[in-house]
This record gives structure tokens, sequence and C-alpha cells, in this order.
């Protein structure tokens, strides 16, 4: 583990291998459920992080902490997300048990949409609960993109010739793991004047 000290005895650790065990654990548990495994985002790790460090500077369990979720999701091209936060367990496997036996952070664990988390663990011996977690899960905006696939038109000089075709159009979403989905065909030709 990394830990990184700050003045009055919080520690924050970060571990992109122990992420990937949390990552893991909860992606296991969505799909005993149905449901697909999610996969760690640096983005959404960047904002359970911070919300772990204000938790345990702070010395309480609070999801407004470090500001609103929606102000602290709104740069992670998410288009919905849920957190979930806990404090005075010892282990990621107590505090995941402890989530799955609430409903609303169970909810959270098994949303349908989700694709990407963010996890994080921040200690503070000088508090209540010594321990701060955080973990924000959520489905990446789907980006869109214009590709133009050209196929051999017919000139004038070729009216004769086989084949034909035209330049079409392919508006494409490309979604968080890189596949590309075709949302519409549209011909060039009937766009042209």
């Amino acid at each position: 583990m990394k830990g990184i000290c700050f003045p009055l005895g919080i520690v924050i650790v970060v571990s992109s291998a122990r992420a990937e065990d949390i990552t893991a654990m909860i992606s296991q548990y969505r799909r005993e459920h149905g449901l697909p495994a999610v996969k760690t985002d640096a983005k959404l790790t960047a904002v359970a992080v911070r919300q772990a460090q204000a938790m345990a500077r702070a010395g309480v369990l609070d999801h407004d902490v470090a500001g609103s979720f929606a102000t602290r999701i709104a740069s992670t091209n998410t288009d919905s997300a849920a957190e979930n936060i806990a404090a005075g367990t010892k282990t990621w496997t107590d505090t995941l048990r402890i989530w799955k036996d609430s409903p609303g952070h169970n909810r959270n664990l098994l949303r349908a949409d989700a694709d990407s988390i963010g996890v994080a663990v921040a200690y503070n011996e000088n508090t209540r609960y010594k321990a701060y977690w955080a973990m924000v899960i959520g489905h990446k905006e789907v980006k869109r993109r214009v590709e133009t696939v050209a196929a051999s038109a017919p000139s004038p000089a070729s009216k004769g010739s086989k084949g034909g075709g035209s330049a079409k159009e392919r508006p494409m979403e490309e979604s968080s793991v890189g596949t590309l989905v075709t949302r519409a065909i549209t011909s060039l030709r009937n766009l042209l004047p």
C-alpha cells in the first residue's frame, strides 16, 4: 500500500493493486446478480480519494463534507453515478459486507447501468472512526462522433460500370469499452442539394 501522511495523523491510502482487488470483489458480487463487471476509473477514483480524505480530515461520515456529490462528479464524464461511504470498519471486506446489508448502499452496488468505479480509504487515528471509506460507481457517458465511410460512388464517366454505391455518413457512438454502435445510416446524396 502507498500512503501519504498528513499533519494531525491523517494517512491517505491509495493503491492501484488494492483498488483492483476491491473492484474484482464488487464485480464478482454484481455477476452473482446477473450484472456486468465494473472497471476502475481514474476520475471516479479521484472523487473517492477526495471524499475519503475530507471525511478523515473532518472526522465525520458525511456525503457533503467535500462538497455536493453533483459538484464533485461534474467532471467525471458520467451520465449516472452514486456514492457509498462508510467509517469505522477495518477492511474492504467488512465495508462491502455492511454495504450489501444496507438497502440503499446495496442498490448502488447493483446499479444496472454501472460500468466504472473508484474506491479509496483514508485513516485518521485522532478521530472516533479511524478509517473512512468511499466508493463512487457510475456509467461513463457515451462519446459521440461522426465517421464518414466512402463507398465507390458512380461518376458520370463510369455509369456503365458495376458496383456503384454512395458515400454514407454514419453517426457513431463510442461506449466506454471502445465498441462502436451504429445509430443511423444516412446517405450523403440525400443531404446534398
